[in-house]
């Protein structure tokens, strides 16, 4: 409404902008509550990752309608300038969305601060959690444009050059054009399928060597399927002369002590010497050492490892 009233470019961008949050909201909402639906047997590990692919399309709304517009507007009156008429009421627009959006931002992340008890930067990496980042960065996004076109008014008033109206419309689409492009790409990265968080993987690790049967965790696959679902599979070296009955139950209890602590989908344990591992997954890294063991006899194989089950 003020870019109608005062015929001001990086206005009409901040509404563009403004828009374009609200749509992001509704989105990003149908994308959770779709991401939640039970699994059936055409999608057997549930539908978490369709969160990820409803972000790609807000990165594509975020370009294509935020960055386009708002460049066009700004091109158009850097070509043919129009003055600034009302220039108050721009100001006083300006002074309530950048209230509006700095409060919201630090609800967003004082609530995420709360929920991960530290910093939520690192709690963002760690749940792979690109909702709640689409969101942080699109109010960071929309702060620094309402601060550009306040700028661009300032430049208007000192100079009376109409162009730097323009050019602040255009700066807001360039930002535009590159939260798009960060939020299309990790959308992409997740979409393929992105591990845990090495700490995350490092702690899992841990807790399953704290069983007396386990002497190695030999390697770790992991995959986010949403920012609460993960699946892992894990190749474990037990320890030697167990039986297949106490094996099973070691699995048992590591998938119980798993489960109970991380948001795990699905789980796989393989048993498997390290021989073994290292030669079908030679790409692996997320390996720990084993416990300290006394050295094998002159002429003793390695422990032996019971098919899975």
């Amino acid at each position: 409404m003020a870019a109608v009233l005062t015929g001001s470019s990086a206005m009409l961008s901040g509404g563009v902008h403004s828009l374009i949050d609200a749509c992001t909201e509704i989105i990003l909402f149908y994308g959770i509550m779709a991401s939640r639906r039970t699994a059936t047997p055409q999608h057997q590990l549930g539908y978490g990752r369709e969160i990820y692919f409803w972000n790609l399309i807000v990165a594509i709304l975020i370009f294509a309608l935020g960055s386009g517009i708002t460049v066009y507007g700004g091109l158009k009156q850097i070509i043919d300038p129009k003055p600034i008429e009302e220039e108050w009421i721009n100001y006083i627009v300006l002074v309530i969305s950048i209230t509006v959006e700095a409060f919201a931002l630090w609800a967003a992340t004082r609530q995420l601060k709360l929920k991960s008890g530290g910093n939520w930067v690192t709690a963002l990496r760690r749940r792979r959690d690109n909702t709640t980042l689409t969101i942080i960065e699109g109010d960071i996004a929309a702060l620094v444009g309402l601060v550009i076109s306040a700028c661009g008014l300032i430049a208007c008033q000192i100079t009376g050059d109409y162009r730097y109206d323009g050019l602040a419309s255009i700066t807001i689409s360039i930002i535009l054009a590159i939260v798009a492009f960060r939020l299309a790409s990790n959308s992409k990265n997740l979409l393929i399928g992105l591990p845990v968080d090495r700490e995350v993987a490092d702690s899992i690790i841990a807790d399953i060597q704290k069983n007396e049967k386990v002497l190695r965790v030999n390697g770790m696959v992991s995959v986010h399927l949403a920012p609460d679902q993960l699946l892992v599979a894990l190749s474990i070296w037990f320890a030697d002369g167990l039986s297949k009955q106490e094996v099973e139950r070691t699995i048992e209890e590591i998938d119980d002590a798993i489960r109970s602590s991380y948001p795990i989908r699905a789980l796989f344990i393989e048993p498997q010497t390290p021989k073994r591992f290292l030669t079908l997954n030679e790409t692996l890294s997320t390996t720990i050492p084993p416990r300290k063991q006394a050295p094998l006899a002159a002429g003793a194989s390695q422990p032996s490892q019971l098919p899975s089950t």
